[in-house]
């Protein structure tokens, strides 16, 4: 399944743990990130640091540069 047609991270990655059938604690041990930094990310609170955001891709089957441009590009906002 291609996961960026999701609107956020957090949807792509919550569509990823379901789509696996995980709980998000058996997802975060996969993604090999602790799972309160796990469950941020899936609920879209903050940002993650760059670590997590790198193995978040690596899950989601894309590079750290698709994840940072598709959903943590300043031109969206410039384009507003």
């Amino acid at each position: 399944m291609d996961y960026t047609d999701k609107e956020t991270l957090g949807q792509a990655v919550k569509a990823w743990r379901e789509d696996h059938h995980y709980r998000m604690g058996d997802a975060a041990k996969v993604a090999n990130i602790p799972y309160a930094s796990f469950q941020r990310i899936e609920y879209d609170q903050g940002t993650p640091r760059i670590k997590n955001l790198a193995l978040i891709a690596k899950t989601l089957g894309m590079s750290t540069d698709e994840v940072i441009m598709r959903w943590f590009n300043d031109d969206k906002q410039k384009d507003q």
